[in-house]
């Protein structure tokens, strides 16, 4: 018998992402090298050397991205937003406004409770659909990029390739690419995940609490939705800054990093070069969605910034997930 082979088409897909990926990371090689005359000159999200530190370089990278994708899915669940795909989350101003213009205000808002920083809008008329993959990125990076923020290019070539990988998947699945014909995102989810993985139980308790959340949800007015946006957006103002600092104060991986760029912010600050950085946007400095221009502001912001990111770390790792203490 001979073994088992993936087909030429696949083969080929493969090579074409390669060869993208690779175009796009030798031009940004060759302009660096070239304008800074270096004697060497490497890729980006490359190892200086490949033969040795490669393995160990990509081992921390995939985990640097799944720790952050767990802390994203983690806010997501906090708020029920995950697994809600039949719904508009809403927890702004504009968001509300997008929201109603979807069909002119004719569909309904739901609340899940008091506790929840968020509104759901269910459009009148047929029900939403899954967004493509690769829409998806492209807004995601539209609005990093009008929000003062950009990936990095190699960065957003890749995540741009695994976009378009996930997307072919419709050919062969009816049009679907992460469901199966006729089942719930929240199906699918769980049906990927390993009963080994650790975080299954929690994901499992997670479900079964959106399930009841739902069950119990509140149909809202227009006048009623209004009234509750203006605590709502507070309320998702502070949890949007309070993100950040579990964000680096939870994983070790993403702390090193954060540490080590706070520091060479901080040399900046220290020897004058900061104030030219932010006025030619080499750097950009992002606070609550507007942009800060002094260097003094930075600085003021990094010397708070532990003290402020131990607190939001005690406080989110004392709360208690109900649906997990149930099972206890």
């Amino acid at each position: 018998m001979f073994p088992e082979v993936m087909p030429t088409k696949w083969f080929a897909e493969i090579y074409d992402i390669r060869f993208k990926l690779y175009n796009m990371l030798q031009r940004r090689k060759r302009l660096a090298h070239e304008a800074t005359w270096s004697r060497e000159s490497f890729h980006d999200f490359h190892p200086h050397d490949m033969e040795h530190d490669g393995e160990a370089y990509y081992s921390k990278l995939i985990a640097k991205e799944a720790a952050s994708t767990e802390l994203l899915a983690g806010r997501l669940m906090g708020n029920y937003i995950l697994f809600s795909d039949s719904y508009v989350p809403v927890q702004s101003g504009m968001a509300f406004y997008k929201a109603i213009q979807a069909d002119g205000g004719k569909g309904t808002f739901y609340s899940l409770g008091s506790d929840v920083n968020a509104l759901f809008y269910k459009p009148a008329g047929e029900a939403l659909t899954m967004p493509d993959p690769v829409d998806c990125f492209h807004s995601l990076a539209d609005h990093a990029s009008m929000t003062g923020r950009k990936f990095e290019v190699g960065y957003s070539a890749a995540f741009e390739c695994f976009t378009e990988v996930l997307q072919s998947r419709k050919q062969g699945l009816a049009g679907n690419w992460f469901t199966a014909p006729g089942e719930s995102s929240k199906d699918a989810f769980m049906r990927r995940i390993k009963r080994s993985d650790p975080a299954y139980p929690i994901f499992q308790a997670y479900a079964e609490e959106h399930s009841e959340r739902w069950a119990g949800a509140k149909v809202l007015s227009m006048d009623e939705a209004m009234a509750q946006m203006p605590e709502i957006e507070r309320k998702y103002a502070i949890e949007c800054e309070e993100y950040s600092n579990v964000l680096y104060g939870v994983n070790d991986e993403l702390a090193a990093s954060a540490k080590l760029e706070q520091e060479q912010l901080s040399k900046l600050a220290d020897v004058g070069e900061l104030q030219g950085k932010l006025d030619s946007s080499e750097l950009v400095a992002i606070d609550s969605s507007a942009r800060v221009m002094t260097a003094e502001s930075v600085g003021k912001a990094l010397e708070e910034m532990d003290s402020v990111r131990d607190k939001a770390v005690d406080v989110v790792m004392a709360t208690k997930l109900p649906a997990l203490e149930k099972k206890k």
